[in-house]
């Protein structure tokens, strides 16, 4: 969406991942109200895609740390509740001002066509088997919770021959056959049309992350802002991330998940 200047805009910066239900969303509340909604996704801290060569250069940069230099932004929004919670601690996003908008369920990733048939998490304990994990953002963490769960976590990490710096680029590792396999969300499926499959988990494996809206400490237009916010919670907004695979609360996920 093109910025725009004057106290009619709200300024939001995204998760990258995050941004294509906040962009449909954004402009339902366009169309009814007088207000602009202005993105920004991030784009510096992961702009090193393999997380080994992002050490010590401009994409190490953190999500929040890309936030608070910019600081021009009204909203954050994050792909996992835990980055708002830093964000809290770090001063950057403003205590109790903050909204869950929808959770993602985690999956595994493979490739188009899914050539070493990974259909399980024990598939990914396999003897071959290159597997992908991100090292930052809303996927930090996300293979030791499922793994753990099954008493899989030494056998899987033997397989581990990638890490990525954040979602789009354990996308584009599993959509270019970087790895076999990789731990992601089931919402990924719209990144990467006909290039990745999404292999479900079962119920009881699936660990699902909230997608958040936090007021940043620095806000040039709070009251709008918080009039956003509020508007993600609604069922309309929801509905626009549920089209999208987000687990919304009021059940409107897309129909084919």
């Amino acid at each position: 969406m093109s910025e725009q200047a004057g106290e009619t805009t709200v300024r939001v910066f995204s998760a990258r991942a995050c941004a294509a239900p906040l962009e449909e969303a954004a402009r339902l509340f366009e169309r009814e109200t007088s207000l602009h909604v202005a993105i920004s996704v991030c784009s510096r801290h992961c702009a090193q895609p393999v997380a080994e060569e992002a050490v010590g250069a401009g994409g190490s940069h953190d999500f929040l740390e890309e936030i608070a230099e910019a600081g021009v932004h009204d909203l954050a929004i994050g792909g996992a509740e835990f980055l708002l919670d830093d964000g809290e601690v770090r001063g950057i996003v403003a205590k109790g001002e903050r909204r869950t908008i929808a959770c993602r369920r985690s999956a595994i990733i493979v490739p188009a066509g899914n050539p070493k048939n990974v259909r399980t998490v024990q598939d990914l304990a396999r003897r071959g088997v290159r597997v992908g994990v991100s090292v930052l953002d809303c996927l930090k963490g996300l293979w030791e919770d499922i793994a753990a769960r099954l008493g899989l976590v030494e056998a899987i990490r033997r397989n581990i021959t990638f890490h990525a710096n954040g979602c789009i680029a354990i996308v584009e590792a599993v959509a270019g056959g970087k790895v076999d396999a990789a731990f992601g969300w089931s919402a990924f499926a719209h990144l990467a049309p006909g290039r990745i499959e999404v292999v479900e988990l079962p119920p009881a494996q699936r660990v699902l992350r909230g997608t958040g809206v936090g007021l940043l400490t620095f806000a040039r237009q709070p009251a709008l802002a918080k009039r956003f916010m509020d508007f993600l919670t609604t069922p309309a907004a929801r509905a626009c991330y549920g089209r999208y695979g987000w687990v919304v609360p009021n059940g409107a996920e897309r129909s084919d998940q």
